[in-house]
């Protein structure tokens, strides 16, 4: 049975903080197409990150990749297309102008469906530099640090979904910084009070948890079960899918398009895509009667799966408990998330906002970097079951 892990996260002075939050200009990086010996790499396409292409000797090349702007989380994301006019077996590098490898590489032919590499990965002495072995022919190979999952491809999957789900709603809560929609999903009830939220993506490399768990819960808690449909009777959903389109679709490793964290904004609201969340939850409060039983923030962490829940003092002091509830149903299934991690709940994140604002019970879902895409959406299927459980319990 686990245990709540209590970790109070010791971080810099709130100053470092509040400065992921300024605006930092980004790197954004010439889009184009390098063609070296027969050998091309593209940039292309939304969420690429490539900033260079070199020939190292005959059979060996390079990709360069560097961070929108420093300083930034380790989050070394890289993503582009490699091709070649003959068939051919190269060594292709991955060096990092900050920071190290993170992750393993995924390959896919179409970009839609993707495998993680199974051959080595050989580091250098510092881990500043990653190759691996890679047949090229010419038809392009996406090479990637996790699934490209771009603010097209998710709306595109959120469509669809709508389509079969005809009470949900999808409508534009602001704008981002480059004028890019800040999408918001509402299931809702006129006479019904009690409200949920969900938020995705704020950190555009988190896919595993920040795309793939978070459409696994998603669809469960709108599907046509009878849980489901008796929560959704009980509780108004609202949705963010996509928080930081700017920062998906620009293969950002961390910000967006204004190069600020915005999961260190949940303070000073000085981005316009953390803005728009506020006001369109504050409005659904404010002029519509609604209150926020629940908010849950999906990431991914190269140690996770682990919950972030709330710290000892308060989550005794909270009204509904539902938190304590939720993780005790989970503890006797087979498909645990792992740790449950205190924070500090006066730290700028996304859940503490939901707790200290709008004494709201809230959680960051957090899914490991390299976990196994089926287990993910089997964890979150379970996990949005139990909480959905505990939700209905605590009326």
């Amino acid at each position: 049975m686990k245990k709540y892990l209590v970790a109070l996260v010791l971080l810099q002075a709130c100053s470092n903080l509040s400065q992921d939050t300024e605006n930092n200009k980004i790197n954004v990086g010439e889009k184009k197409t390098f063609i070296i010996d027969g050998v091309s790499a593209s940039n292309q396409f939304d969420g690429a990150r490539l900033n260079n292409f070199v020939k190292l000797n005959e059979s060996n090349f390079q990709a360069t990749i560097s961070p929108e702007n420093i300083p930034v989380n380790a989050s070394a994301w890289f993503a582009f297309q490699i091709w070649s006019e003959r068939e051919r077996t190269i060594g292709l590098s991955l060096k990092y102008t900050h920071h190290k490898h993170r992750y393993q590489p995924k390959l896919s032919t179409d970009g839609r469906q993707w495998l993680p590499y199974d051959g080595p990965v050989l580091l250098n002495s510092d881990s500043t530099v990653a190759t691996i072995s890679v047949e090229l022919s010419d038809q392009p190979l996406w090479v990637s640090a996790q699934e490209v999952i771009s603010s097209q491809t998710t709306y595109d999957w959120l469509d669809q979904h709508i389509e079969s789900k005809r009470f949900l709603v999808k409508e534009m809560a602001g704008k981002t910084v480059s004028g890019k929609s800040v999408v918001v999903v509402s299931s809702e009830n006129e006479t019904t009070k009690e409200s949920t939220v969900f938020i995705a993506r704020q950190h555009p490399p988190e896919v595993p948890g920040g795309s793939i768990a978070f459409r696994a819960f998603f669809e469960e808690v709108t599907s046509n079960s009878d849980l489901a449909s008796n929560f959704r009777k009980n509780f108004n959903l609202y949705v963010f899918p996509l928080l930081n389109p700017d920062g998906a679709d620009l293969g950002n490793w961390r910000h967006n398009a204004n190069g600020a964290d915005l999961n260190r904004d949940w303070i000073d609201f000085t981005q316009p895509e953390t803005q728009a969340a506020r006001n369109f939850i504050t409005k659904k409060i404010e002029e519509e009667g609604k209150s926020i039983a629940f908010g849950i923030d999906f990431h991914t962490s190269y140690n996770g799966p682990y919950l972030l829940i709330l710290d000892s003092a308060n989550e005794e002091a909270s009204k509904t408990r539902i938190i304590p509830n939720w993780l005790k149903s989970i503890d006797v299934d087979s498909l645990e998330m792992g740790d449950y991690r205190r924070r500090d709940q006066k730290l700028p994140y996304c859940y503490n906002w939901f707790f200290n604002q709008l004494e709201s019970e809230a959680v960051t879902y957090e899914e490991r970097d390299e976990e196994d895409r089926a287990a993910i959406k089997l964890r979150a299927r379970l996990y949005a079951n139990k909480w959905m459980e505990a939700m209905l319990a605590s009326l």
